[in-house]
């Protein structure tokens, strides 16, 4: 479970920071081009996102299993909705080619987190 806490703490990280720093350059990799308003709401759900690597780091260092799991279980949570939500997005033709590859990462990670959020001890 520490291995993939640390995979999703590193790559949230790195797409909060940049949804804080430079979101027209994020969304811009996917072929969306962001006005000033949807430029500060790409901002505010960086500062979001950013929750999520401080939970999985205290995931991570923590001893007691149970808090592991609900630390699962609330990312399968998040990727969850966040998943269709892309497909739909990708399919209506918002993101180009390179908003598969997102989709491939939520989905990659719905799938393990959903492996340790209910995972019978």
């Amino acid at each position: 479970m520490n291995t993939l806490f640390m995979a999703a703490m590193i790559i949230e990280a790195v797409f909060a920071l940049g949804f804080i720093a430079i979101p027209g350059v994020m969304m811009g990799q996917f072929g969306v081009v962001l006005n000033d308003a949807a430029a500060v709401f790409a901002r505010l759900f960086g500062s979001a996102l950013l929750s999520l690597p401080v939970l999985l780091w205290f995931g991570r260092r923590s001893t007691r299993p149970e808090f592991k799991t609900a630390v699962a279980r609330v990312l399968f949570m998040y990727y969850l909705p966040s998943t269709p939500i892309l497909l739909l997005t990708q399919t209506a033709g918002l993101m180009n080619a390179r908003g598969w590859s997102i989709i491939a990462l939520h989905l990659v990670f719905l799938v393990w987190f959903g492996v340790y959020a209910f995972k019978k001890n």
